[in-house]
């Protein structure tokens, strides 16, 4: 049954490539066509057997989880390879889809604005100034969700692994994966993000939002240690140029970014967002946090794993969540 993935890559899913208008193409796999040059077939010739030996590793998997998303997370790897722009972009758009939830939401199917997909369907959600500048990626994921969604695949389960392989593919931990989730194409509840700069951006506002969707100040530390791999393109309002990183160390994964933020002074090519430096603060719960992550990786990295997971199902009721289907298997 498996083997059939292969034709799906050869034929479908290697002509699909991710660019960002501000950097350039992050990636091309283009398919050999009669009369290519010597060059552009031996590219497609390399991307194939990269693809061909991720399949060699899932063909022994048992088949609880449906066969399709091998080929998914094959494909997404290879798009997010070398933490570039699309896997921290994945990252980014998984949190800001899920926390469209909050207990404050009037409840409504399938989860009150929570892990649904509707970042990834409604124009009017991804036209908001608080996704800036994630339509790009929008229309990258929106194309291999079309490309996907007869063999099963919702928009709401595409954009969480996603974002889960694009932890991985920045050298962060691997992430529960669960498929099974139900789309919502309306738009999210609409202030339900937290602000980087200005109103709404001071530690007692930020602890409160998150709050309202069910996470201490420790797991809120937890995940904004994604900014880790973070550089901002929106923000130059605030005195950020274009990609500007929030660490020195902007394609790796690492604990950089905890004692960073809480330095008197932002290391020399480091720019950091007012709401970090306000969650940072070691007086209070979450900048104790920010000082056990920055000293110890394995403690960030269990409490990410956990809080990253949470995220992903914010929102689906208790029911919903005894049904899903583990996948995790296939970010690794």
């Amino acid at each position: 049954m498996r083997t059939s993935i292969l034709w799906t890559i050869a034929f479908g899913l290697c002509a699909t490539a991710y660019s960002s208008p501000s950097e350039g193409p992050e990636l091309e796999i283009r398919s050999a066509r009669p009369g290519a040059s010597k060059s552009s077939s031996s590219s497609y010739i390399s991307s194939l057997k990269r693809l061909t030996r991720g399949l060699r590793k899932v063909a022994a998997r048992d088949d609880s989880c449906p066969a399709i998303w091998d080929t998914v997370a094959v494909d997404l790897k290879a798009s997010f390879a070398g933490c570039n722009r699309a896997a921290t972009d994945a990252i980014r758009f998984a949190f800001h889809d899920s926390a469209g939830y909050a207990s404050t939401n009037s409840p409504y199917a399938p989860a009150s604005g929570g892990a649904d997909g509707s970042l990834l369907l409604s124009d009017e959600e991804i036209a908001r100034s608080t996704n800036d500048p994630l339509q790009g990626f929008r229309d990258f994921l929106l194309g291999k969700y079309n490309f996907y969604k007869s063999q099963g695949v919702s928009a709401a389960d595409i954009v969480q692994a996603a974002g889960n392989i694009g932890v991985v593919s920045c050298g962060g931990p691997v992430v529960q994966t669960v498929i099974g989730r139900k789309d919502a194409s309306g738009a999210s509840p609409d202030g339900t993000l937290p602000n980087a700069f200005g109103k709404g951006s001071d530690h007692s506002t930020l602890v409160q939002l998150w709050a309202d969707k069910g996470f201490s100040q420790r797991e809120l530390a937890a995940l904004m240690g994604a900014h880790s791999v973070s550089r901002a393109f929106k923000q130059q309002a605030n005195g950020i140029p274009t990609g500007g990183q929030q660490d020195d160390s902007p394609k790796k994964w690492d604990t950089r970014y905890f004692a960073q933020t809480q330095a008197q002074t932002a290391p020399r090519g480091v720019y950091r967002f007012a709401s970090d430096i306000n969650l940072a603060n070691p007086n209070t719960t979450s900048g104790e946090a920010y000082t056990e992550f920055a000293n110890n990786p394995s403690a960030w990295a269990t409490a990410f794993q956990s809080s990253m997971y949470k995220l992903s199902v914010l929102g689906l009721s208790g029911d919903t969540k005894k049904s899903l289907q583990d996948c995790t298997y296939i970010v690794g």
